[in-house]
């Protein structure tokens, strides 16, 4: 989940009192959600209550598919034991179609594809699938990253591809019965309200209105003269009309278009190819501003009733709809903040059921570093006492986190893709065992080296790198971040490593040997996204045996 990267503090907790405000003024009654649909939760040979967890394999969600997964079956049947009876999985646009003029397939992510769902399929669990996952660190994508996704709005051919690629998803997974969800994210396709809101000249702002069809969809729903009293400018002729000030009302109406877009350029043309496909919505209230302060809030009531869906994609973190302004939360107010986010949902789907495709105990990412977080003592309550809602209202869950992960920019950080993403200097070379982990072997100064965009190197802080590792006799192992070099001792048989390098404003990371050594799995991260379920070494933290309770309630498998 990415929370709104524009806003600062004071304007969430502001967006939050808001949207606590809005849910306790609809006056819903309560209601039991069945779910229906195709590949819903209580379709022919589905469960009643699909109970989810996301695998992101040894990775993160970003690198998961060149991670190395061949611990897949073992991760499901754990969490099969847990009382999940479904498996999520993130299925990046960019990985999947690397190029996009023209399009092409990446057939052997898709081979990977095929083989976890039948993984699952073998444990007797479902699949979901988050399409058009905006996040993935493939150096084989052509348009990387936001350049694709701006593309989307402004280049036809890259929004052909866009579809052909959703199309190609559905024509590969169509075989298999346990897929029993599939959905596309606002906040991967939330592009032109970020550029809008970064946008600060006047010349910028007027290129925006064309590129993302703004104005196109202005020209067709509103007069000038009303346009003109909107912004409090007296517009002559369209062409003079730029995206709204971020910091005015009048960003209503990006807000606005942006909702028409995702339900009429993407939503739509999407599920035509992709049929029973939905969407993840956005929940949470955007505030607007006059210049100096948050003077009104704007609902995306529009993306809840979907044409042709029957579920309303949604997700829920603890700080949401909780407008207190402590850091610390406890239980009895998560709860509250989930039954008021649920219940305004619920009033406004037009009796769709509800599917929190994000589910979150835990948030401690930096964008959400300033927003009440449940204290890990806190959080077995809060799952134990949850059970009652989500039953009530939801016809299912994705947990995003059920594995502590480390947010790596690092590309094919276990060498199962051999070579791919690193240079091999001195005569390094991977080597993929048939029954044990691939790995990078080291002698004699050899190097592995990765190069990747400065974006995603944070340089203004110092990064922990984390690495398997053994050698025939102890020898060095140095990890080089541009001049930061940081030197540790491997000694005979597997062992985990952690050092610290940087800060530094290089792009390229990596690892030499003095003598002989094999080197895998190579995380470089600035912090660990943490879940309070499993750790990122497997050991159960302190939800997990609230969790497997609750799960054998929802889903009646004991627990």
């Amino acid at each position: 989940m990415r929370p709104h990267p524009v806003t600062g503090a004071p304007a969430r907790r502001a967006a939050r009192a808001a949207l606590a405000a809005l849910a306790l003024a609809v006056a819903t009654p309560a209601v039991t959600v069945a779910a229906s649909g195709a590949g819903a939760a209580g379709a022919a040979g589905g469960p009643r209550y699909i109970a989810a967890a996301e695998y992101f394999g040894d990775g993160s969600p970003t690198n998961m598919w060149n991670s190395g997964l061949s611990g897949a079956p073992q991760a499901f049947a754990q969490m099969r034991a847990e009382g999940f009876n479904t498996v999520g999985l993130v299925v990046p646009w960019g990985e999947f179609q690397t190029g996009v003029t023209p399009p092409r397939d990446d057939t052997t992510t898709f081979a990977e594809l095929d083989r976890l769902i039948g993984d699952a399929s073998t444990l007797g669990m479902g699949v979901i699938l988050r399409l058009s996952y905006e996040w993935d660190n493939d150096p084989a994508d052509q348009m990387p990253g936001l350049a694709r996704f701006d593309a989307l709005w402004s280049n036809p051919a890259v929004y052909s591809s866009w579809l052909d690629y959703i199309a190609a998803v559905h024509r590969n997974v169509a075989r298999f019965s346990n897929v029993r969800e599939a959905y596309i994210s606002w906040e991967d396709l939330w592009q032109p309200i970020f550029d809008a809101q970064g946008a600060t000249t006047t010349a910028q702002r007027l290129a925006l209105a064309t590129t993302t069809g703004f104005r196109a969809w202005l020209e067709r729903t509103h007069s000038l003269p009303q346009v003109s009293f909107d912004y409090g400018t007296a517009f002559s002729r369209w062409s003079a009309v730029p995206t709204p000030p971020a910091d005015q009302p009048s960003f209503k109406l990006m807000f606005e278009y942006e909702d028409y877009a995702l339900i009429h350029r993407l939503f739509i043309p999407a599920s035509k190819r992709f049929p029973g496909l939905t969407m993840e919505t956005r929940v949470d209230v955007d505030p607007l501003y006059d210049g100096t302060g948050v003077v009104g809030s704007y609902t995306h009531d529009a993306q809840y009733q979907l044409p042709g869906a029957t579920v309303t994609g949604m997700y829920f973190s603890p700080y949401m709809g909780d407008p207190s302004q402590s850091l610390v939360e406890t239980s009895t107010q998560a709860l509250a903040a989930l039954g008021s986010v649920l219940t305004k949902m619920s009033g406004l789907t037009g009796g769709r059921g509800l599917f929190i495709f994000e589910y979150e105990i835990e948030s401690n990412s930096p964008q959400v570093s300033d927003d009440p977080a449940l204290t890990p003592a806190q959080i077995p309550d809060f799952v134990t006492r949850s059970e009652p809602l989500l039953h009530q209202y939801t016809s299912g869950y994705a947990l995003w986190t059920y594995r502590d992960y480390d947010q790596s920019p690092l590309f094919n950080q276990s060498f199962a893709l051999g070579s791919a993403g690193w240079r091999l200097t001195g005569g390094a070379r991977t080597v993929s065992p048939a029954t044990s982990t691939s790995y990078v072997a080291l002698h004699n100064g050899a190097r592995a080296t990765q190069t990747r965009n400065p974006s995603t190197f944070a340089g203004s802080s110092p990064a922990t790198v984390t690495f398997q590792a053994q050698a025939p006799r102890p020898t060095t192992v140095d990890i080089a971040w541009g001049d930061s070099t940081a030197a540790v001792t491997v000694t005979p048989g597997w062992h985990d490593y952690r050092v610290t390098v940087g800060p530094s404003s290089a792009d390229a990371l990596s690892v030499s040997a003095a003598g002989t050594a094999s080197v895998t799995d190579v995380q470089m991260f600035w912090y660990t996204q943490l879940g309070d379920v499993y750790s990122d070494t497997g050991a159960p933290e302190v939800g997990a045996a609230a969790l497997r309770a609750v799960n054998g309630q929802l889903t009646g498998s004991g627990g």
